[in-house]
């Protein structure tokens, strides 16, 4: 089972659907939901964490699940793999500990990444794709144990990953059919194993 965090973006019932083409059941909790069904979904199995993107910046958003579920990755309480989309890779990033800033212009529509490291999550893709980005915050620094994977001319640090667990963050958005190779890098994700 495959648990997405919907913070609010118009893209999160397409990373439900992808999960589904891809073989694997996935549900869907609104990021104000009480954490103790998350504590009751564990019970059951659950595989896989994604964190979907949304309008909010993390310094203005109060605390959610999605917040609380990084801060039990972060202190080894769920030792899920996770995966935390635009905003939900903010979330991510300000958890651990790392920086997020507001980017010099808003991003809204297609752009380039290049990727600096194939790691897991871009593995068998191409070193620069096109992709869909919807955000104004970035990630400006990666929190200590985390290292970049990809970047643009607009964002440094366009996807990051822990070094030792299957935690990952992308900035831009994996799920529409906009981004080039979408589909196999989420298919990347679920085939990681805890």
């Amino acid at each position: 089972m495959i648990l997405i965090i919907d913070n609010g973006s118009q893209y999160t019932h397409l990373i439900k659907r992808n999960c589904r083409e891809l073989g694997q059941d996935a549900e869907m909790l609104y990021a104000k939901a009480d954490y103790s069904i998350v504590e009751e979904m564990m019970k059951t199995g659950l595989g896989k964490i994604i964190i979907s993107g949304g309008p909010k910046s993390v310094y203005e958003e109060a605390p959610n699940i999605g917040t609380k579920i990084c801060e039990k990755v972060r202190d080894n309480e769920i030792r899920l793999p996770l995966l935390g989309i635009c905003y939900g890779h903010q979330m991510i990033a300000h958890v651990f500990g790392g920086r997020v800033e507001k980017g010099s212009s808003a991003e809204y529509g297609f752009g380039e990444i290049e990727i600096d490291d194939g790691d897991v999550l871009f593995k068998d893709i191409p070193k620069k794709l096109k992709v869909w980005v919807s955000h104004y915050d970035q990630v400006v620094k990666v929190p200590e144990g985390f290292a970049a994977l990809a970047h643009s001319d607009a964002c440094a640090i366009e996807a990051m990953k822990h070094l030792e667990r299957h935690i990952y963050g992308v900035q831009f958005h994996p799920e529409v059919w906009h981004t080039d190779h979408g589909g196999r890098i989420l298919a990347n994700f679920l085939e990681c194993k805890s």
